[in-house]
């Protein structure tokens, strides 16, 4: 019996004991946000490579689906943030000479491609002596590609390195068991996926439907691989868009959202006009808006996602402010707070929830308005103009492909905001028990 109590003494120090030292070293975090950041990580790491290596950018598929400029700064500024959060506070490596070490390498490697694809300038190229136009410019037959070639291995050295790091610090060996975890709660909508597209696949076989109907899921996928560098860029077109539109829309939404909770008449009046307003479909608003702001100007498309994101949020907002507790309500009153004070510390935190969950639906919301804003016209560099073209053409697994494209960067939206969310919101009940 004493052996007994005297394990139940010491469990919980064995339990700290694990959470402090052994679960750190051996990478035992229950949670997946850090697989997410690693791969995320060694996704950038190859990115980055390519984008900077012209024989990469210009001869490889993966690297071509990286050529378009505006995308370039992003990939690098993402590099920078996924390795900052990589890295951590300093008192967890300060003691590690080890960990240091790894750090340091990453560290090193991300501001070299800070340095070389943000502000143009490639130190390993300029100690080979190669032009640094050569690193901006389509690949000629007076092209020093010994050197270019030289240049790849000596930065893919580098880039190796930074990986390897990423990977011993992450020890994904050691974490299987989390994974499994993971997927048997994920193994339901799995199936389903799985019996999905096996069925689509075998009933197109038996029935012979025709391709323009409904093209298979491996004709799609195929088609998916071999022009998935032209959907990224064309994606990326549309996701500005859509992300501009998003930050103004929401962000009018929630500042209205404001004002009509603390003004009951003005929210009175606003919400019916809100309401008719995000009533009319956006195939109506999309020929009126690019009439207005003009076809080929991107203020049409992002207006029109604007208009989308703005109503739900709206909405949301003036719900999450207005649904507070009245015992907490009167509590706050009675220790004669202000406005603002209720405001900031109970009206806004239980508007969050309400706020976010609006976001999480504008995102996908905003994907579908600039596509379609697309669609009736405007530049020819979206996935919009290239599904309607595709589909013109008798493309459909190319326009099925697009398809795809744009699911996956409205899934990306998504995450990103909940993300955020998970970020800012730790001390809701909803994320301490998970």
């Amino acid at each position: 019996m004493a052996d007994v109590v005297n394990d139940l003494k010491t469990t919980p120090q064995l339990l700290r004991t694990h959470r402090l030292v052994i679960a750190p070293v051996l990478g035992a975090d229950q949670s997946l946000g850090r697989d997410g950041v690693a791969i995320l990580l060694l996704f950038l790491i190859a990115a980055t490579w390519h984008i900077q290596n012209p024989l990469l950018q210009f001869e490889t598929q993966f690297g071509s689906a990286f050529r378009n400029a505006t995308l370039q700064p992003v990939i690098v500024m993402l590099l920078a943030l996924s390795a900052a959060i990589w890295v951590g506070k300093p008192a967890s490596w300060r003691e590690n000479p080890l960990k240091m070490g790894g750090v340091v390498v990453v560290i090193a490697y991300t501001l070299y491609m800070v340095v070389a694809i943000l502000f143009r300038v490639n130190i390993v190229g300029a100690l080979l002596n190669i032009d640094a136009a050569v690193f901006t410019e389509r690949l000629t037959n007076e092209t020093p590609r010994d050197g270019l070639a030289l240049h790849m291995t000596i930065t893919g050295i580098m880039a190796g390195v930074a990986a390897l790091t990423v990977f011993i610090w992450w020890t994904p060996f050691l974490r299987l068991s989390l994974y499994i975890g993971a997927l048997a709660r994920s193994f339901a909508p799995l199936m389903v996926a799985v019996l999905v597209l096996i069925s689509w696949e075998a009933l197109i076989a038996i029935f012979q439907i025709e391709a323009f109907l409904l093209p298979r899921p491996s004709v799609i996928a195929a088609a998916f691989i071999e022009t998935y560098p032209r959907l990224v860029s064309a994606g990326w077109n549309t996701f500005q868009n859509a992300l501009w539109g998003f930050i103004f829309g929401c962000g009018a939404g929630i500042l209205t959202g404001i004002f009509a909770a603390r003004f009951t008449s003005f929210s009175r009046a606003l919400l019916p006009v809100a309401i008719m307003v995000n009533a009319i479909p956006i195939i109506a608003l999309a020929p009126i808006f690019n009439n207005w702001f003009g076809a080929l100007n991107s203020t049409s498309k992002i207006a029109i996602v604007a208009v989308l994101a703005y109503f739900p949020t709206l909405i949301s907002t003036i719900k999450g402010l207005t649904a507070v507790d009245t015992l907490s309500l009167e509590l706050m009153r009675s220790y004669a707070a202000t406005p603002l004070a209720i405001f900031r510390k109970l009206r806004l935190p239980n508007a969050l929830p309400y706020i976010f969950a609006a976001l999480k639906v504008a995102t996908t919301l905003s994907m579908i308005a600039a596509i379609v804003s697309e669609y009736f016209g405007g530049s020819t560099a979206g996935l919009g103009y290239k599904i309607r073209d595709d589909a013109g053409l008798f493309k459909y697994p190319e326009a099925w492909a697009s398809i795809l494209m744009a699911s996956l960067f409205g899934i990306m939206f998504y995450l990103a905001v909940s993300a955020v969310e998970r970020a800012l919101m730790r001390w809701h009940p909803s994320f301490r028990e998970k």
